[in-house]
């Protein structure tokens, strides 16, 4: 049956490309409501299988995709969504800050119950996630890993095993029956005591269109961010710096902190304020998230570019009055479109970063979209009167140095 589960086809292609994207698959009760998700990797829009390269990097593909990008809000609403997480994901302490209200982590069928798998299952549990034993077939090695699971998977094409099926029905373990055709086995399973259902009878899997330009800086960049996020004396304001040379990154921290998930009621517009809402633990797993997906680099041209006006609106806010950071935002998000090659509409619908600073953007209008007006002139040397000589130079000088330290 050529259904798309998990990441089943193991086949090579390009690491770096960024066309992949995700497909998801409803899960639903013996009632047939909707009540969760299974989260596919697609190398492409059009592929109808996984075609991995890489477990690791097509979960953390998919997970960034899924959480933020689209967001789980637009995509699962308050439903579950269920990841496949390889030994080397679950042995991962930074890949443990994705939403455990939400997320279910599938713990793979050929995943070898070792003390570090073990040990992992036993803090992924604490962090108060659910866990799914994935396509389960008992032997005598993985059957320590049913005290951790809440959901069992049986892949309902090979032969039930009805005798276990029964016992872990009556110890209050969720039943999930994949790969499911037809009414006529929907039933059977039913009959069986399984209480969750997957497969064509119900839905196909339905891949996600999504235009996001998934560009980042360097490894080295990320790095050095990763050991700032792990410091025993974390600068959010060391931790904003370095941020702000990754537009993929940047980008994403603004629709993470102002997703409904987090409660936002009017769009954060500080970039300090999006790190607070996140939380440190959250952070590490995001970076952690896109370093694996190991997206393109963006033109360092463009960067610089972007970070001289963005510069250059931070160091003339304090003298109209503005709000530093929020004009720092302004003039870099201004520029976004040509970073990450995308059309300024898009980014308009993408990302929230209020009324004051999108008005600033989209129609120059009040005093931070006089300043955007301000520093353009000033780009094109037609400095305004109140603009001292060397603050382009000053602007240039620092995005220079910001992206091209430590970068690699």
């Amino acid at each position: 049956m050529d259904e798309p589960m998990k990441n089943e086809c193991h086949l090579p292609q390009k690491a770096n490309t960024n066309e992949y994207t995700i497909a998801i698959q409803p899960i639903v009760d013996a009632q047939l409501r909707h009540v969760a998700d299974e989260l596919l990797y697609r190398a492409n829009e059009t592929n109808q299988t996984a075609n991995v390269f890489d477990n690791v990097q097509a979960t953390a593909r998919a997970c960034a995709i899924a959480v933020y990008e689209i967001g789980l809000d637009k995509l699962c609403g308050t439903r579950q969504l269920f990841i496949n997480a390889s030994a080397d994901w679950l042995t991962n302490p930074d890949l443990t800050g994705l939403p455990s209200q939400q997320i279910v982590i599938e713990v793979l069928e050929d995943t070898s119950p070792t003390k570090e798998v073990i040990d992992a299952l036993h803090y992924i549990k604490s962090q108060g996630y659910k866990l799914a034993l994935d396509d389960f077939i008992l032997d005598e090695h993985n059957h320590a890993f049913l005290p951790f699971c809440d959901i069992v998977k049986f892949d309902i094409s090979n032969d039930l095993p009805k005798n276990l099926i029964k016992k872990l029905h009556k110890e209050g373990i969720t039943l999930l029956a994949e790969r499911v055709e037809t009414q006529e086995e929907f039933k059977q399973c039913k009959a069986l005591g399984f209480t969750l259902f997957q497969g064509y009878f119900y839905e196909r899997p339905k891949t996600q269109l999504t235009q996001t330009a998934r560009l980042s800086t360097s490894r080295a960049n990320q790095m050095q961010l990763l050991s700032a996020l792990y410091s025993d004396n974390v600068r959010l304001s060391e931790i904003s710096t370095l941020v702000a040379r990754d537009p993929y990154l940047l980008s994403a921290i603004f629709k993470r902190a102002n997703s409904a998930e987090k409660g936002s009621r009017r769009p954060t517009t500080k970039l300090i304020d999006c790190l607070h809402i996140i939380g440190l633990r959250e952070l590490r797993t995001l970076v952690t998230i896109v370093m694996l997906a190991n997206n393109s680099p963006v033109s360092k041209l463009n960067l610089i570019k972007g970070l001289t006006r963005a510069f250059a609106c931070e160091m003339m806010a304090d003298q109209r009055r503005l709000d530093e950071q929020e004009s720092f935002i302004a003039g870099l998000f201004s520029l976004m479109p040509t970073i990450l090659g995308i059309s300024a509409e898009l980014m308009k619908n993408e990302i929230r970063l209020g009324r004051f600073i999108e008005d600033a953007i989209n129609q120059r209008i009040g005093s931070l979209g006089k300043l955007l007006n301000d520093v353009e002139a000033a780009e094109s040397q037609f400095s305004p009167l109140d603009f001292p000589p060397d603050v382009m130079l000053q602007a240039a000088s620092k995005a220079r140095s910001l992206v091209y330290t430590d970068a690699s």
